[in-house]
């Protein structure tokens, strides 16, 4: 008896792996594009395209011994319907391999999709709701006039998989180009439930097959649509008034002499000056520790003198900087996307009640509302020398 029950043990373990599947035949979908394909007015109905990029495993590795031509690393499928999920079942039975989105990096949406009312938060739907995928995929727009499956496209020399470039394209350009933080599905998640208004930023294709991760797209709550574009400087003041972790270059001007400022640190102070909602005033203090990166003249910029003008200016360009994205913000878009109304919520709850289901639609208090900013400049380094010409 106790040789049977060995036996039978033994056989269960040798058929543990009958089932298995390759990972040559398994399709891991790195990432997603959405484009609007059909419009239909009458009943307000859509037709979207869902590009899916499927890595192939064997295409990762070394070329091939004697000169033969190595393996593609990835494939893009296409197919359209009225749902992501109905595309996505329908992808199933046209692959040859089986899909898999535990690795999913990267979802671009086409600003034709984000500008229709609730048609944006119906197609990312699926990438929130669904348990196959990771909550961790960042989120971007396709700048006007480049349609989303275009970016799946862009593979620039040396690299093997776009889905793969743009994930390391966004981790650099964050911390080097005035950019707003990835945004990943997580967030957004959050960012639609608490009904306010937020950003994505946005990325477009550049020369040389390659592609630019600037500027960002609006997008007004409760409706989740886009309204508007930042530009590339609108953009670095948004940066500035909301964001910690980057490095970002700031040129100023002292003494008719060019100097690079590296802005390492941002922080951010939101008061309440006054709370009565049809007179809200607000300041918001950004101290900023920086560093001197380069000198463009002939001045010592360890001279006392000249070291306090060059703080002084810099206050005063990110002091410019910002003040023109607010306006835009505040004036012409009526959008909040600069975070008073989540100050507000977290710190002065109270007041936040009052003016919620008003603060940046119907009466509109955000734009109502006199907003006032600060900059205190600290330059912590200087360089290894103060003049070497």
């Amino acid at each position: 008896m106790p040789i049977f029950v060995l036996c039978m043990i033994v056989f269960l373990l040798l058929t543990g792996c009958w089932d298995r599947t390759e990972i040559e035949d398994q399709g891991f979908v790195v990432g997603s594009a959405i484009d609007l394909e059909e419009e239909n007015g009458n009943d307000n109905s859509f037709k979207i395209k869902l590009t899916n990029q499927i890595v192939l495993p064997g295409g990762l590795g070394t070329p091939l011994q004697g000169g033969g031509r190595q393996q593609e690393a990835y494939h893009n499928i296409t197919i359209t319907g009225s749902s992501i999920f109905e595309i996505i079942r329908e992808m199933a039975t046209s692959a040859n391999e089986r899909l898999f989105f535990q690795h999913m990096k990267v979802v671009v949406v086409s600003d034709q999709v984000a500008k229709k009312p609730q048609l944006f938060s119906k197609v990312m739907d699926v990438y929130i709701r669904d348990h196959e995928m990771r909550r961790g995929m960042t989120v971007l727009i396709a700048k006007e006039g480049t349609e989303a499956k275009e970016i799946l496209d862009v593979l620039p020399p040396g690299e093997k998989v776009p889905a793969l470039y743009i994930d390391s394209l966004l981790e650099n350009s964050y911390k080097t180009a005035s950019s707003l933080e990835p945004l990943q599905v997580g967030q957004l998640q959050g960012r639609m439930l608490t009904k306010r208004s937020y950003t994505i930023p946005e990325i477009q294709v550049g020369d040389n097959q390659t592609l630019k991760y600037k500027n960002a797209a609006v997008f007004q709550a409760p409706e989740n649509r886009m309204v508007a574009s930042l530009s590339g400087e609108e953009t670095r003041g948004l940066a500035f008034l909301t964001e910690h972790d980057q490095t970002s270059p700031v040129m100023v001007n002292v003494d008719d002499e060019d100097v690079v400022i590296e802005l390492v640190d941002i922080n951010h102070t939101y008061d309440v000056l006054s709370d009565d909602k049809d007179n809200l005033a607000f300041e918001i203090s950004l101290n900023i520790e920086g560093s001197i990166t380069e000198m463009l003249g002939e001045s010592k910029v360890l001279k006392a003198s000249f070291f306090k003008k060059l703080e002084k200016e810099t206050e005063k360009k990110v002091k410019e900087i910002t003040e023109k994205t607010i306006k835009v913000v505040q004036d012409d878009l009526q959008v909040d996307v600069i975070q008073i109304g989540d100050t507000l919520f977290q710190r002065h709850y109270d007041l936040w009640q009052k003016v919620k289901d008003n603060w940046d639609q119907g009466e509109n208090y955000f734009s109502k509302a006199d907003i006032h900013v600060t900059v205190d400049v600290n330059f912590s380094k200087t360089g290894a020398s103060d003049n070497f010409k």
